[in-house]
């Protein structure tokens, strides 16, 4: 599974939650947040914090691998510009 936005890495976590037959309340109660905070983070919120979605990821069996990748298309999404 590839994840480029925090929407793609929420719904990555929603289906692994749902996987694993948890409610929402009892993620929130294992990573330590409030219900809200998981349903922010699952619609793709990007200002959720990254240790506790990566808290929340590992609850459900998930890891990020990060990877780099060099396509100028990518640096041009980034910088605008065509890479640098």
């Amino acid at each position: 599974m590839i994840a480029s936005s925090a929407t793609e890495l929420g719904s990555m976590l929603r289906e692994a939650r749902r996987a694993k037959k948890m409610s929402q309340s009892e993620l929130a109660a294992m990573v330590g947040v409030t219900r809200q905070w998981v349903i922010s983070a699952e619609k793709g919120a990007p200002t959720a914090r990254v240790d506790l979605m990566l808290d929340a990821l590992r609850c459900v069996d998930l890891l990020i691998d990060v990877v780099r990748d060099d396509s100028a298309d990518a640096l041009g999404a980034v910088f605008g510009d065509g890479g640098g």
